[in-house]
């Protein structure tokens, strides 16, 4: 098991949290070195810089590695995940759009290259695990086939049913050029 940390600041107290979630927060500058930190079991706050872990990390280095990473959040309960970010929906807009729909398909594929998406399957800290990067790389193929299909489907129609509704049209002028005859105009 990991180990366990609790954070102090401004009279509040919060955790538990992991010693990557105080480098993440110390990067972010959402935590100072010299905010009290405590961990699980200790009876006494002891200030971020001097906690033994912290010792011989050079504090810009750590900012830098950190901020390079993609920031995500991490969720514990799946019900808590936004719907645009859980895998069955997603996957349900993938494949409703790629058949039916496109729109869905835009707004599924716009969650996958923006956002992580969760799945209900849990890593060993208990936080829900998030779909592979290469999935993506799926998504890319699905866009162009869906919008080729479209095309060539939109093509076709267009094509065979233009002169049909050309003669609709015809038909419609020759109708209201009677009526206003009839009517007298």
């Amino acid at each position: 098991m990991t180990q366990e940390y609790y954070i102090s600041k401004k009279g509040k107290t919060a955790g538990p949290c992991s010693l990557d979630d105080l480098r993440n927060y110390l990067a972010y500058g959402s935590l100072r070195s010299n905010d009290l930190v405590m961990r699980a079991g200790d009876s006494s706050w002891t200030p971020l810089r001097m906690l033994p872990e912290f010792q011989n990390e050079d504090e810009e280095a750590l900012v830098s590695q950190v901020t390079q990473r993609r920031r995500v959040a991490r969720y514990r309960d799946y019900h808590k995940v936004p719907p645009a970010l859980r895998s069955g929906v997603v996957i349900r807009r993938l494949l409703g759009g790629f058949l039916f729909f496109p729109p869905l398909l835009w707004q599924a594929a716009s969650s996958v290259f923006q956002e992580r998406i969760f799945r209900k399957v849990t890593d060993e800290h208990g936080f829900l695990k998030t779909w592979p990067r290469w999935v993506e790389k799926l998504v890319y193929p699905m866009l162009v086939l869906n919008a080729a299909v479209w095309l060539i489907l939109i093509w076709t129609l267009t094509s065979r049913f233009m002169p049909v509704l050309r003669e609709l049209a015809g038909v419609f002028r020759d109708g209201m050029t009677d009526l206003r005859s009839w009517m007298g105009e």
